[in-house]
């Protein structure tokens, strides 16, 4: 079950079918799909509705990222650890930072959970910068797909553990 996470300035629920439009607009933009690596473009409303099914049948671990105007991203944890995304409009506003603590911290309430991985594509410089920031330490390099432009993508591979979020955020 996902629970509802809140922050000084976003609200983390559960993504419910009825966002479908609100999350069509904002990540149907090639200035946010370049940098993913399983979002298809275009992003159609059909692929907002899928999503949104598989959240509420509980088979994505995933938050909508809501400010004060509405959903502005998604984040959430897989089996191949932390992703996330935010819509243009709210770029360069610590939202990604904020969501991402708010995430890592429910996630690290789990005894059984000592460590998450992350990535970022190479030259995606403002997802390098949140994960350093949230501790996450590179551990090296691979090739990550990106469905929306087509082919593998130079990537690094990163990693937080329990100790070092711990030390870095109490």
């Amino acid at each position: 079950m996902i629970p509802v996470l809140t922050t000084g300035r976003l609200t983390l629920r559960p993504p419910v079918v009825g966002d479908a439009e609100a999350l069509t607009l904002a990540i149907n933009d090639w200035e946010v799909v370049q940098w993913l690596s399983v979002v298809p473009y275009p992003y159609s409303r059909a692929d907002a509705e899928w999503f949104l099914t598989e959240c509420e049948a509980g088979r994505e671990a995933s938050w909508a990222i809501c400010d004060a105007d509405g959903l502005c991203g998604m984040i959430g944890t897989t089996d191949t650890g932390l992703g996330y995304w935010l819509a243009r409009r709210v770029w360069g506003q610590g939202y990604a930072t904020e969501a991402g603590c708010a995430v890592l911290r429910h996630y690290f309430a789990n005894p059984l959970n000592y460590k998450i991985r992350s990535g970022h594509f190479d030259d995606n410089a403002g997802s390098a910068k949140v994960l350093r920031k949230l501790g996450f330490m590179d551990v090296g390099a691979k090739m990550l797909p990106c469905v929306a432009r087509g082919q593998d993508v130079p990537s690094r591979d990163m990693l937080l553990t329990r100790d070092t979020w711990e030390a870095r955020h109490g």
